[in-house]
């Protein structure tokens, strides 16, 4: 009996022996036919070509970068992203940028997915613009593999894939998103629609899987994105309805609301952030015609085009959607073909995806896109509608690449390489851009580098600081503080947090000893001043403020860069508020808006205050025999003005309620004072009418009227301040 029990053991030893040898036989023959076949020969050719349309890039990878601040933005984030994912991956939204707020990534792209792509080149010390520039190349490159991955399922053709390939991801379209690197990462739009053709004609539950994973992908990518690869799902979906209706129909559509579940709750999860904030924009045209929203099809910034008959259309149409002659024409003969090289249902599915991204590239210029506004939120925190035109220009490419497909099959080899050669050649030169400009960027210098080193605890404010239609101009701090990532109080996006606006005024007032407190109250333990962007006549303000300070000390000075230590004690005229106010939780006030009890100020150089229901705090520089302030208390108040400096009290007041007084209560100012306090309470006897008759004070930075701010002009009208 043991010797039969050895032999079945041998037996089934040697059938296992068996087995795993034919395993690796089966193996090795695929490696020998892959690299007989030269498969790298594709990615290889996507790669030359992405150098090629972004040269130099290449030679400056490291240093290297377009002057462009959605560029620096993105070299930002995407080094954000491969920090945290190796240090703190559930922090990852916590971005250090619009300190204090939590979760401020969710304000900008969220990148994800390229940043932990290139995260080992972080890992391994390779800068921001590295990480940027590399992201760029593989960018062009993994999208044009999609789209050959796809046109090759389709049509069984690998030349074919390579022309599609390169149709879409060198075109224009793409070309002139460059400085955006999440739209270069564009391959989940053709891999989701590799997944969704597999499920609806294999219906196996992997493919459903897949494809969850694709749209999943794509959300960790860019919002636009994930909302253009739903948009195309959802009319793929529409032209394939008679299959759920079939027979295996409703296993089908269990399997794509499965998936379709799973990915939103994984959505949900992950992007926890940008469903809290809720942002969203009013559904404004971005041009007032049809006929010039169109015209984006017809606008190129390749140089072919442009300089011969483009140029007009690229400077007033809203986009740069033009496809190209040669997509053009393939696409023409894909879609009157009877017979191609492709399923039907393929082409069908493409000519959906088109008429979607033609009609909501249109925005509000049909009612269709309101209607999808209402009813798809994620649509409503889009900016440039006329980005959906990208599904047009992707589904005429891969069309072109069926038709090449169908035309070349009766070819010989030979004649289908030769076509080929010559079809890429013309797409090449009808698509080329120009030589680009990557100067050589330093975007962190001495003081940044102290910073990373400093054990001085605290944020960072970089002043000045931008807001509204300047705001792009606070990238550059951002891109600086990979230096030493501490938070930092300036930021960057496509939204703001919504008391931004008065934080950069607010941040723009240093260094009055009242905004200093501020900072110290939110954690901010340096500021960078940048000389360079202010003029003359501020600079030397600047410096008289500047002067000998308890609560600054200046730490670094390096060209036209300051760094200034906030340090922890407060002011003396500051401390001489009491009792002492906690600035952070007051509304702050610059001008007559709203409710605001500042409603004017004349004969000063600046004034700005904070206010709840029974204070009010202001200060005021360079005050003269002619300085005055409106106030509109709404209950009677009492105060005292102080010298900012020294906390010594110059003068008592009593202020009557705006209403009893019938007006704005005009408040002379002491004269002859750099800077003044101004510090009212309630009086005793009115404070509980106050809490019962005001509404609740507005969190600081919720403005109830408009943004006038300055002092009165000769007129005594409110005017610009200096």
């Amino acid at each position: 009996m043991a010797r039969e029990r050895d032999g079945r053991g041998d037996a089934t030893r040697s059938s296992r022996l068996q087995f795993a040898a034919s395993r690796l036989r089966v193996a090795a023959a695929r490696a020998r036919a892959t690299l007989g076949s030269r498969w790298w020969l594709t990615p290889l050719t996507f790669l030359s070509l992405a150098v090629f349309h972004t040269w130099p890039l290449a030679a400056e990878l490291g240093h290297g970068s377009r002057v462009h601040d959605d560029a620096w933005l993105n070299a930002w984030a995407v080094s954000w992203i491969a920090r945290q994912v190796a240090q703190e991956p559930w922090r990852l939204f916590d971005a250090n940028m619009f300190h204090p707020h939590r979760g401020a990534m969710g304000y900008t792209e969220p990148l994800v997915v390229p940043g932990v792509l290139a995260a080992p080149i972080g890992w391994l010390g390779g800068s921001p613009l590295l990480v940027h520039n590399v992201l760029v190349l593989l960018g062009f490159t993994l999208t044009a593999l999609a789209v050959h991955a796809l046109v090759r399922a389709w049509t069984g053709d690998r030349r074919a894939g390579l022309l599609a390939g390169v149709l879409f991801a060198f075109g224009t379209v793409l070309q002139t998103r460059e400085a955006h690197v999440q739209a270069l990462h564009a391959y989940w739009l053709p891999l989701a629609f590799l997944a969704f053709h597999r499920l609806m004609t294999r219906r196996r539950t992997r493919d459903a899987a897949w494809l969850g994973a694709c749209v999943l992908g794509a959300a960790l990518t860019s919002g636009y994105l994930a909302v253009f690869v739903c948009f195309a799902l959802g009319a793929a979906a529409l032209v394939r309805a008679r299959d759920f209706a079939g027979p295996g129909g409703v296993p089908l559509l269990l399997r794509l609301a499965g998936a379709g579940t799973v990915t939103l709750l994984a959505l949900v999860v992950v992007l926890g952030p940008y469903v809290q904030a809720g942002l969203q924009r009013p559904p404004v045209a971005e041009t007032s015609s049809v006929a010039t929203a169109l015209s984006s099809y017809l606008s190129s910034a390749a140089r072919l085009h442009y300089e011969t008959w483009s140029g007009g259309f690229y400077h007033s149409a809203p986009g740069t959607l033009f496809p190209g002659v040669v997509t053009l024409a393939l696409a023409a003969v894909g879609l009157l073909r009877r017979r191609s090289g492709a399923p039907y249902a393929a082409r069908r599915m493409l000519a959906a995806a088109a008429g979607v991204g033609l009609v909501l590239s249109l925005g509000d210029l049909t009612p269709v896109y309101g209607w999808a506004y209402h009813l798809v939120p994620p649509l409503q925190g889009l900016r440039a509608i006329h980005r959906f035109g990208i599904l047009v220009v992707f589904s005429l490419s891969v069309l072109a690449g069926i038709a090449f497909s169908a035309l070349a099959r009766s070819a010989s080899a030979r004649g289908r390489n030769l076509v080929l050669v010559v079809l890429l050649v013309l797409a090449t030169a009808e698509s080329f851009h120009g030589v680009g400009a990557y100067p050589r960027f330093d975007y962190a210098g001495r003081v940044h580098r102290y910073l990373a080193e400093s054990s001085w605890p605290g944020a960072v404010a970089e002043l000045p600081i931008y807001e509204r239609r300047e705001f792009h101009r606070n990238a550059r701090y951002l891109l600086a503080s990979t230096a030493h990532w501490r938070p930092l109080l300036n930021g960057f996006g496509g939204f703001a947090p919504p008391d931004f606006d008065d934080t950069a005024r607010l941040a723009g007032m240093f260094p009055s000893v009242l905004a200093v407190a501020w900072l110290q109250e939110i954690g901010v333990g340096y500021v960078v001043l940048h000389t360079d962007g202010y003029s003359d006549s501020h600079l030397r303000e600047l410096s008289g403020l500047l002067g000998k300070r308890r609560d600054l000390v200046l730490e670094v000075a390096s060209g036209t860069t300051r760094l200034y230590r906030i340090r922890r004690e407060r002011s003396r005229g500051v401390s001489a508020l009491r009792p002492a106010p906690v600035l952070s939780e007051l509304r702050f006030v610059d001008g007559p808006s709203g409710d605001s009890m500042l409603r004017a100020a004349g004969g000063l150089s600046r004034v700005f205050g904070f206010q709840a229901r029974d204070r009010f705090i202001a200060y005021m520089e360079s005050t003269g025999p002619a300085s005055r302030i409106l106030l509109r208390p709404r209950v009677a108040m009492s105060g005292r003005f102080l010298d900012a400096a020294t906390g010594a009290v110059l003068r008592k007041l009593a202020v009557p309620a705006a209403a009893a007084a019938g007006r704005p209560v005009d408040v002379r100012v002491p004269a002859g004072h750099a800077q003044v306090l101004l510090d009212l309470q309630a009086l005793p006897d009115t404070a509980g009418a106050v809490a019962r008759a005001e509404p609740r004070e507005a969190p600081r930075g919720v403005r109830a009227g408009g943004e006038a701010r300055g002092g009165l002009d000769s007129d005594g009208r409110f005017g610009g301040g200096s």
